[in-house]
């Protein structure tokens, strides 16, 4: 067997490794069983109808949408300007600033979580959305920033001397020349965003009160009483959302030029 083939096999086998769990939560949700079952004796759409009638899921499905609107929101202006400022820093400047945005990635996310339950406490502040969001905005910072400097790498500075050369301002530099340029990145990133904070658990799981439940830990929550395909059905629902988000920013502004 030559070297190409057999790289060819272990990538395929990598592939299927990680799409065969996504696959068969999608060849359940149609299901016609009453219990999880694979392969399930026939096919049938009734489960997206029962799992979205239920209160639980599509008042958790609202909050997590209301959350991960939010935390975009602020996360996307705040990640643009760390990046902008990362891009303009002096080397050493550049290394901590990248630090700083980078450690939600790099702290472990129960560290983070109980940091900021603990403050919270501490300022006497027991509102759960607001834990939620804050914690949520903070995550999501490091996702933008990638995303907008791998925009700001591919654009020259001599653009925006250029057009300060013309008489323009910074602030009309940047509304009229960088901003544009770099939208792509900024697309990109309030997508992933907004994917990742209505799909996260570990953070939301300590910060959450019985109120306050998002969805994926309202499938969680269900699961521990209920072995239905209604979860199923629920969960291709989330896997569609995030392929169309990624496909409508892939059309738009180019994912794989983005993610080089």
């Amino acid at each position: 067997m030559s070297l190409r083939i057999a790289t060819y096999l272990w990538l395929g086998f990598a592939l299927a490794f990680i799409a065969a769990p996504t696959a068969i939560a999608v060849v359940v949700s149609f299901s016609v069983n009453e219990m999880v079952k694979f392969p399930p004796d026939g096919f049938s759409i009734k489960w997206f109808a029962i799992a979205w009638q239920q209160e639980l899921f599509w008042r958790s499905a609202l909050i997590s949408f209301c959350l991960a609107l939010a935390a975009m929101l602020i996360a996307v202006p705040a990640g643009v300007t760390g990046a902008l400022a990362i891009r303009r820093s002096s080397w050493r400047v550049r290394q901590i600033l990248e630090l700083l945005f980078m450690a939600p990635l790099l702290v472990p996310a129960i560290v983070l979580s109980l940091a900021i339950l603990v403050g919270s406490v501490m300022i006497g502040s027991s509102d759960a959305p607001f834990r939620l969001w804050a914690a949520h905005t903070v995550i999501l910072l490091p996702y933008v920033v990638r995303t907008t400097l791998a925009s700001l790498s591919g654009l020259p500075l001599n653009i925006e001397e250029a057009a300060a050369t013309q008489g323009a301002n910074s602030w009309q530099v940047f509304w009229h020349v960088t901003l544009p340029l770099i939208m792509p990145g900024i697309l990109a990133g309030a997508a992933f965003a907004f994917i990742i904070s209505f799909d996260n658990v570990s953070v939301s799981l300590f910060l959450v009160n019985q109120k306050t439940p998002t969805l994926p830990l309202a499938i969680m929550n269900y699961v521990e009483y209920n072995f239905d395909p209604s979860v199923a059905a629920i969960s291709t629902t989330m896997v569609v959302m995030s392929l169309v988000i990624a496909w409508i920013v892939e059309r738009m502004v180019g994912l794989r030029k983005i993610l080089g």
